[in-house]
């Protein structure tokens, strides 16, 4: 279902919000793979010995951290999308309670 404005343009349509957060869901669980990939080479490099080692595991850390903060803002996306479509849903309801009324726009 596609929400419109006053001036009757479609601002949001529900379905497409709902194949992005799913989109985005399975990054997020390709993300998850990855993370726990990167947390076992970096295990098993910590008990290496010499510089090989500590150099993968600072590689990992880091990585580490780009994935985290990118699953932070993937969520934020998924949390912005779901309150974008439940206010125009809000909004549709409010148009239609006031068209209902007799009130027009």
């Amino acid at each position: 279902m596609a929400y419109h404005n006053e001036q009757g343009q479609v601002t949001i349509d529900e379905a497409a919000a709902n194949v992005d957060i799913h989109r985005i869901r399975e990054g997020l669980t390709k993300l998850n793979e990855a993370q726990k990939s990167i947390n076992q080479l970096k295990t098993t490099a910590s008990s290496m010995k010499g510089l090989t080692g500590a150099a993968i595991v600072e590689q990992c850390m880091r990585l580490e951290k780009q994935i985290t903060d990118l699953q932070d803002k993937l969520n934020g996306s998924i949390r912005f999308i779901q309150k974008t479509v439940q206010k125009y849903k809000e909004e549709d309801q409010r148009l239609a309670n006031k068209f209902r009324a007799g009130g027009g726009v």
